[in-house]
């Protein structure tokens, strides 16, 4: 799971369609950490906010939003198979005992 610190807005190549890119704080050997770029609509959106230029990383909290979670489809399914093997791995103990 991460946590969305940064946006930025943005206009897809191929549709024109407002966008925007999530960004967790990025590890210490990283200058970023993307998460995922989601449609503008998602967030209630239909234009870009006045004042925002494209492009441009904005802090969450600089724009009055606290941060919140958001997850890459790789750790969607990290973390699946991590239950799985955790629930695997207790019936196999449980047999043992």
């Amino acid at each position: 799971m991460a946590f969305v610190h940064e946006i930025k807005f943005f206009r897809d190549r191929k549709s024109g369609n407002l966008k925007v890119a999530l960004y967790d704080k990025p590890p210490f050997f990283a200058n970023e950490f993307w998460i995922k770029n989601i449609d503008a609509s998602d967030l209630g959106l239909s234009r870009k906010p006045k004042g925002l230029k494209l492009e441009q990383k904005y802090s969450v909290d600089s724009l009055g939003i606290k941060p919140f979670p958001a997850s890459k489809p790789e750790f969607d399914f990290i973390d699946k198979a991590s239950e799985a093997a955790f629930f695997v791995a207790t019936q196999v103990i449980k047999t043992q005992i």
